[in-house]
């Protein structure tokens, strides 16, 4: 973030595809689950050089729940029956035993992978596997076979575009139609919660390019917010709406603007990032809120930064909230000192800011003579959130602060790890995936919120 750009997120590091010798598109797939398993028996699939443990167990029944969920929908969708992959393969890297489309075993090393040309599957048994399993649980190796089952659905029916970043992100939605299904008990290997989602957009955030990097990109597979969004999509709207993705889609992939955002990756010093985007977030509500909505607008009377408990100011005789909106004053209240902080140190300068976002989001609500309180409230006021974050990517507004790299992973970040969690907006209810979900709304069109 500088005087005119914002900045993101430095902390995750990127999964890209591999090429690997004798495959013409070899592609990771990874995402982020946790789930317990269920007591149905396990599935017996046909796994080449497994060591029959625990692993290749994983794998064995997400692979016959993935390929059962395929069998039902490639008719429906497509009109043809499902061809089940051909092979599956578990490689030991350190071992004697390589897999189609690699020269040695080692060329799998942390990685998992879907080869056209043989039509098989193969993944990294003891690094990889194993890695996500310890982190985030089983589903999560689910999710790596699903995505990688989308590739495999593309070559049985055809590719969205030339552009690997579309592929990719249509292997996302295909892979969130299968995680809707698995919610609706249709994955019988694996029981998932709404809950479980959160930690499935938090891997996306992990696995996304690096900060800065572009959507033309050969190996582009896109920002954690463009395959969070593909993701969200198949799970919300199904197979069907997967199948509209083509070169005309949109991505939120930047290049950074300067040599100096680059050094910094973006992100401004707290004060200075509070500076601008406290000034920036009144001026986009003055040149939206009548435009928008056929009313008269009145600015918020104050925002105001405290330090800490020590200072925790009351809004109507209760203590305020770490950010929050009072509308017995009129005033934004936010923990400068402490929580929003500790914001901006586990996020970036945007995923702070994004907070304060929902706050005059919540301003916004009372204006238009709407609830401030509860869950769906918490959403509307999230997707006003989203709605200014959108307004300043598309730069609609001279002189503005702009996104760069990573804010808007800054902004799900926060989004899945702050907001709506106790000390914040006092609303747990609702899960990160539903405040994701309400963001990305907002950003795709403020109309969306409602009002």
């Amino acid at each position: 973030m500088s005087g005119r750009s914002w900045r993101g997120l430095a902390a995750a590091v990127a999964v890209l595809g591999m090429l690997i010798s004798g495959c013409s598109q070899v592609i990771d797939g990874r995402g982020q689950y946790e789930s317990g398993l269920s007591t149905v028996a396990d599935a017996k699939v046909q796994i080449s050089g497994t060591d029959n443990g625990d692993i290749d167990r994983i794998v064995g029944n997400a692979i016959a729940d993935v390929q059962a969920f395929w069998t039902e929908q490639m008719p429906a969708a497509f009109g043809e029956p499902y061809k089940p992959v051909k092979g599956f393969f578990s490689v030991d890297p350190s071992g004697d035993k390589a897999a189609p489309c690699t020269n040695s075993p080692s060329d799998i090393r942390g990685n998992a992978f879907y080869c056209p040309n043989q039509d098989i599957v193969a993944w990294d048994r003891v690094g990889l596997f194993p890695d996500l399993k310890r982190k985030f649980g089983d589903f999560l190796i689910a999710m790596v076979i699903a995505h990688e089952w989308g590739h495999a659905i593309q070559h049985r029916t055809k590719l969205p575009g030339s552009k690997t970043i579309i592929v990719e992100a249509q292997a996302d939605c295909y892979a969130g139609a299968w995680a809707q299904a698995a919610h609706k008990a249709k994955a019988p290997h694996f029981e998932i919660s709404r809950e479980i989602l959160d930690d499935a957009l938090a891997g996306y955030l992990l696995f996304r390019d690096p900060v800065g990097a572009s959507a033309d990109d050969r190996q582009a597979h896109g920002s954690g917010f463009d395959r969070i969004a593909a993701f969200q999509e198949g799970y919300e709207q199904g197979v069907q709406h997967c199948k509209t993705f083509d070169q005309r889609r949109v991505f939120t992939e930047v290049p950074f603007l300067d040599e100096d955002d680059q050094q910094r990756q973006g992100n401004l010093p707290y004060d200075d990032a509070l500076q601008l985007g406290l000034k920036d977030l009144p001026d986009y509500w003055n040149q939206t809120f009548e435009k928008t909505f056929q009313r008269d607008f009145q600015p918020v009377a104050k925002v105001t930064g405290y330090q800490g408990d020590s200072e925790r100011p009351q809004c109507d005789g209760t203590p305020v909230n770490a950010v929050q909106y009072c509308a017995a004053d009129d005033t934004i209240y936010f923990d400068q000192t402490d929580a929003v902080k500790k914001v901006y140190d586990g996020t970036g300068d945007f995923g702070a800011m994004s907070l304060l976002a929902v706050a005059f989001g919540q301003a916004m609500r009372k204006r238009l003579n709407q609830t401030i309180n509860g869950e769906e409230a918490l959403d509307g006021s999230i997707c006003l959130a989203g709605a200014y974050a959108g307004d300043v990517f598309n730069r609609r507004r001279s002189g503005a602060a702009q996104l760069s790299p990573g804010d808007l992973d800054e902004a799900i970040q926060a989004l899945l790890n702050f907001a709506g969690k106790a000390g914040f907006f006092d609303v747990a209810g609702k899960t990160g995936f539903d405040r994701v979900s309400a963001f990305r709304k907002g950003f795709g069109d403020i109309r969306a919120c409602g009002g």
